[in-house]
């Protein structure tokens, strides 16, 4: 017969074992709940989503980028404010939204006061077509019909209303012998009055 010390020992052993068991299945009762609250978490989400996305309307930039045209082999010329010749544009291929034009491989010409100043190529041209402003992008490269000065830079914009070329990006500016790299440039179509604006170094060609 068992003595009253092992009876409680039985007891405690077992209610332990109980205890545990119990522990056990509200744990795996857990989880189980866990896991499906994330799936129901994850689907709410996921229409919360799709009501956003349906509801969601374009935005005035997605408007107003409405393509009207596409086309291959195109011809541009802009005009300054007294009926001259400003710039002439030929590229691979083009595409005319509402307010500007958005023109690959193209090769350009700028004139001042109707005569030939510069030419050169750009991987991109962006035309404005309310300003008549030309966003020169990518490999830029412009020459001048006048000095042979040189300007490589790969971001490059020209101010109809100024006629001026300006850019913050680096730049290359190659005349003759002497070669001068900085930061920033402002220039006049011909390239013969350019003012680069900072961490400007000029060497000489060997």
């Amino acid at each position: 017969m068992e003595d009253h010390t092992q009876i409680r020992a039985r007891r405690t052993a077992e209610e332990k074992k109980l205890k545990k068991s119990k522990e056990e299945a509200f744990w795996e009762m857990g989880k189980g709940k866990t896991f499906f609250l994330a799936i129901l978490m994850f689907a709410v989400l996921l229409l919360l989503s799709g009501c956003e996305e349906k509801k969601r309307e374009p935005s005035a930039k997605e408007k107003e980028e409405h393509l009207l045209l596409e086309a291959q082999g195109v011809s541009l010329v802009g005009w300054d404010e007294e009926g001259r010749k400003s710039w002439e544009l030929q590229a691979d291929s083009g595409r005319q939204f509402v307010n500007r034009m958005i023109l690959t491989r193209v090769k350009v010409k700028l004139l001042e006061e109707g005569k030939l100043a510069s030419g050169g190529e750009a991987s991109k041209v962006v035309v404005d077509i309310g300003t008549s402003n030309l966003l020169f992008e990518g490999k830029v490269k412009l020459i001048s019909y006048v000095n042979e000065a040189e300007l490589f830079t790969s971001n490059l914009e020209w101010i109809a209303s100024e006629k001026k070329l300006r850019t913050e990006e680096k730049v290359i500016f190659e005349r003759g012998d002497l070669i001068t790299e900085g930061w920033g440039l402002i220039a006049d179509p011909e390239l013969g009055q350019i003012e680069i604006k900072r961490e400007v170094v000029t060497r000489l060609r060997f």
